[in-house]
């Protein structure tokens, strides 16, 4: 995978981020227009992108590597949350930051960054298997994520709606028209796409708003945080691609698990932690750091993927 093309598509992804930071600066978005921004690009423009990309000719993509892709996926999932407590040991992380960390470990940003970056360096082809991972992200969000956020408060009971999203929704009708090959009206192909097209430019203006709302500096002399973005957004993504390569022949399939793994932190977490009654600031900051470094992390990441 030539590291030129990947370093390029990162470069145009940062300067969309840039400006949604530009915008904000000068006062032509305010905050309440950047949450509904945020609405809509999580309940309508993502959903879109996800069914959209389901339109590509995919038969070439056999469902035992669909199958595969998932099982990766599960141990990928379970791996970062026993990663993420051993990083808090590790960094003899407070009490009260403990949880936002393990988020930040295991969540990365599969659908505003993941969705748009994986079908510019690594191409359609690989949205099938982005959306498995997408699925197991919602699946893992909705159960592990919410339990350890509702963990020692009171008021907040779970029903079946906290396990549904449009996201997720989304994600299963796009799994099932992959798997039962179900051929679907072109005008309902036109109309997803009407509303995918959006999707990475409003994502992207949503992360540089988010920036612009944040000193920098001051997250840069954060040295506990500093210390977990080198360990687990390059060490990680960097060590995984290098034992891949020899028991993971595939080179899409590897492709994909390296960039879920080299994403930066989520939105949704920050999300989560807000409607919840948690500080989303130890994750906000995270969200900006990464975010900023994966222009060149994930172009770094990515020069040993092939």
């Amino acid at each position: 995978m030539n590291s030129l093309v990947v370093l390029e598509q990162m470069v145009m992804i940062f300067i969309l981020i840039l400006t949604g930071f530009v915008l904000y600066k000068k006062k032509m978005i305010s905050d309440s227009a950047s949450k509904d921004l945020s609405a809509l690009v999580v309940n309508v423009c993502s959903p879109g992108l996800i069914i959209v990309s389901m339109f590509n000719d995919l038969s070439q993509i056999p469902r035992e590597n669909v199958i595969f892709v998932g099982i990766i996926g599960v141990i990928f999932y379970l791996f970062l949350i026993f990663f993420g407590y051993f990083l808090v040991w590790v960094l003899k992380v407070p009490e009260y930051l403990k949880n936002a960390y393990v988020l930040m470990t295991v969540f990365g940003n599969t659908g505003f960054i993941g969705i748009p970056v994986a079908l510019a360096i690594i191409g359609p082809e690989s949205m099938v298997y982005v959306i498995v991972f997408n699925f197991l992200f919602n699946l893992t969000i909705f159960t592990f994520g919410i339990m350890l956020l509702k963990k020692d408060t009171q008021g907040n009971k779970q029903s079946w709606k906290d396990y549904l999203s449009p996201g997720l929704i989304a994600c299963i009708a796009a799994f099932g028209i992959y798997w039962f090959q179900i051929r679907l009206p072109e005008e309902i192909e036109t109309l997803a796409g009407y509303y995918g097209n959006a999707c990475t430019l409003l994502s992207m203006i949503v992360i540089g708003i988010s920036l612009a709302g944040m000193k920098v500096k001051d997250m840069l002399r954060n040295r506990r945080l500093l210390i977990f973005v080198f360990i687990r957004f390059i060490a990680l993504p960097i060590l995984l691609a290098l034992a891949l390569r020899p028991v993971l022949p595939d080179l899409l399939i590897r492709a994909v698990v390296i960039l879920m793994a080299a994403l930066p932190v989520g939105n949704f977490s920050a999300m989560l932690c807000e409607q919840y009654g948690r500080d989303s600031k130890p994750i906000a900051e995270g969200i900006v750091v990464t975010t900023i470094l994966s222009v060149f992390t994930i172009t770094l990441t990515f020069m040993l993927v092939s």
